[in-house]
């Protein structure tokens, strides 16, 4: 066999066939590695970080996500509470307002009776005598000045305070109250009619800076009041919220992790503190994770069924076989033993033993080839899902995830499914085991050229260097190992005519890749 990578051990062809799964188990510190066949034992596993449970391991999530709904849904109380209410005091400051017109328009309309003979008549002294009577009287809202004008915009009389330019009070409309927030001035019109018509015009200048002060002060109370309330009630929202899609997150997540690694059931105290509804739903999931773990209990101990009754018939067929040639051998080694001394019986015997033993090279030949038929199935992308499922029962007892990218066409690929769905089976059961808890066991499989890749990683100490070689069919079985399933797939890769290399990862585990060969005119 070829160098199947840079840095990987030589390879060369092995001719074995068939026989019980391989299991390769890393072990031991500082990368020490051992391989150990399915019928040698169980090693035990690693041990994982302190306090960890197997298989319960996950990746850590960023909390953002699951805040974002509760955090929306708070923002937006905040957010209402606090502009309904600006809106609510801004109706209800041009309500006070127009309730101070009607005010103003009022004392104006007492105070245009008063000033009316002075404005026909165009006294001023009699109306700024009237005005300084209305200063007198103030109560409530006071005046800083009273302005009279003529028809003709001409002032007739004016009180009060000096500052208040006479030319705002002349061009000011006909119309509502103007308000001045900057001087605390209100400005407010009367049209004075006598019996001929208008008279003239009565302007009075109000201080509303209390009323504004006291607007200022109220509106800022309100806000202050409002965003506390406001924000009891968004962080109110926010925790129902949160804790009403507790369950629903859950559930999300243990759907995330499915793709990764085992699925899990949701604990019974969180379907229990949903609500109806939702714990319908998440009753539900778990009872699908339930039919799931069966349907996987069943599929791996179908699996063991299946080989245990290949093994049982590979076996009984070869004890059927053989005896008959080792009925003789026995018969020519006790010949030998008696009459060993004679010529002629010794060498009539040496080639009896011989002819049995080539009949027994015959026999195992034959029976290989019944249990290994030469015609098989053709490979596709539905074998790598049944690994994965086959697989799925060993990585949830270890805890490990399990990543497959398989990257082939959809239609059949033109080799033989049998003999490589065994040899990933054994190398993929042995990465499970040989990786510790919270783990990851891979397997790669594309087309490249006119072969097959495909490249088994684990993230365990390694494989033993003798094993390694063994398993690249570069050395001898190792003479501790009393099991077969290290030359069994030997014995496949070899049937495959197969190029396998063993490598250490960078990060720490073991890459094995295997090159297979596609029949004539299946490449590309």
């Amino acid at each position: 066999m070829r160098l199947g990578a840079a840095g990987m051990a030589p390879t060369r062809a092995a001719s074995r066939r068939h026989g019980p799964l391989m299991q390769v188990r890393d072990a031991g510190p500082g990368g020490a590695r051992h391989c150990r066949d399915g019928y040698g034992g169980e090693p035990k596993p690693p041990p994982g970080p302190p306090g960890a449970a197997p298989g319960l391991s996950r990746p850590t999530t960023g909390v953002l996500p699951a805040l974002r709904l509760p955090a929306a849904a708070g923002a937006i109380v905040f957010v209402v509470a606090v502009g309904t209410t600006q809106v609510a005091l801004s109706v209800k400051n041009r309500e006070a307002d127009r309730q101070l017109e009607r005010l103003g328009q009022v004392y104006l309309d007492g105070l245009a009776a008063s000033v009316r003979q002075g404005l026909e008549g165009r006294d001023g002294a009699y109306v700024e005598a009237r005005f300084a009577r209305a200063f007198a009287e103030q109560r409530g809202i006071a005046e800083r000045a009273l302005f009279a004008f003529a028809p003709d915009g001409a002032l007739i009389a004016r009180h009060g305070d000096p500052a208040l330019p006479e030319e705002t009070a002349r061009a000011l409309p006909r119309g509502p109250l103007v308000m001045e927030a900057a001087t605390g001035t209100g400005w407010v019109v009367r049209t004075v009619d006598g019996e001929a018509g208008e008279v003239g015009r009565v302007v009075a200048a109000l201080d509303v800076a209390p009323i504004l002060a006291a607007r200022a002060r109220l509106a800022w109370g309100i806000v202050l009041v409002d965003s506390l309330l406001a924000a009891l009630f968004a962080a109110a929202a926010w925790l129902v919220l949160r804790r009403i899609g507790r369950p629903l997150r859950a559930l999300v997540d243990r759907l995330s992790d499915g793709a990764e690694r085992p699925a899990a059931k949701l604990p019974e105290a969180l379907v229990a503190a949903a609500d109806p509804r939702t714990a319908q739903v998440l009753a539900a999931y778990n009872r699908m994770v339930d039919g799931v773990r069966e349907r996987e209990r069943l599929a791996a101990r179908l699996a063991e069924q299946e080989q245990g009754a290949a093994l049982g018939r590979l076996a009984a067929t070869i004890a059927h076989e053989v005896r008959n040639p080792l009925g003789g051998l026995a018969t020519a080694v006790s010949t030998l033993r008696r009459f060993g001394d004679r010529a002629e019986v010794r060498a009539e015997s040496l080639d009896f033993l011989d002819r049995g033993i080539a009949a027994l090279d015959r026999i195992v030949t034959s029976t290989l080839n019944v249990y290994r038929p030469e015609e098989d199935r053709r490979l596709s992308r539905a074998d790598f899902e049944d690994l994965r499922h086959l697989l799925r029962p060993a990585a949830e007892r270890r805890g490990v995830a399990l990543r497959f990218a398989i990257d082939l066409p959809e239609e059949e690929v033109a080799l033989a499914s049998g003999g490589l769905r065994q040899v990933l089976l054994n190398l993929l059961l042995n990465a499970c085991a040989a990786t510790p808890p919270g783990g990851r066991v891979g397997l790669a499989a594309r087309i490249e050229g006119a072969e097959l890749v495909c490249e088994v990683e684990d993230e365990g100490p390694g494989l033993d260097p003798a094993r390694a070689e063994r398993l690249a069919g570069g050395g001898a079985a190792p003479a501790a190992s009393r099991g077969i399933g290290l030359d069994v797939v030997v014995g496949l890769l070899g049937s495959l005519d197969a190029r396998a290399s063993v490598a250490a990862r960078p990060g720490g585990g073991t890459l094995i890749r295997l090159a297979i060969p596609l029949r004539a005119g299946a490449a590309g």
